[in-house]
């Protein structure tokens, strides 16, 4: 493999770690973080991405609209589950518990 080959790899690599990093500590329309800093900040790796390589940016994109969707899916799940298990349990501390947690997934 060429040098420069394998520093456009790296660099790809980095940008997308990069980006995960900062839509982590993202909340779009909060008081707490200055979002056009933040926002400023996203939008410059994402533009560094496209111009190092239009695919990789692209590609980036699908695999996280692909983890959003399997995150929401998932929660879809194990909120179901909860509410079938709510029926079979006696204890009201451990009800109250659960029924909170359920309250948490329908939130989101």
């Amino acid at each position: 493999m060429k040098y420069d080959k394998l520093q456009k790899l790296l660099e790809i690599q980095y940008l997308k770690g990069r980006l995960d990093e900062l839509y982590k500590g993202y909340v779009p329309n909060s008081i707490d973080t200055n979002d056009r800093i933040v926002d400023s900040r996203i939008s410059k790796y994402e533009n560094k991405l496209k111009e190092t390589d239009e695919l990789a940016y692209h590609l980036y994109y699908v695999e996280r609209e692909n983890r959003l969707w399997s995150k929401k899916k998932g929660k879809g799940y194990v909120k179901d589950l909860l509410i079938k298990c709510k029926e079979q349990i006696t204890d009201e501390k451990l009800l109250m518990e659960l029924e909170q947690q359920i309250n948490r997934y329908v939130q989101k």
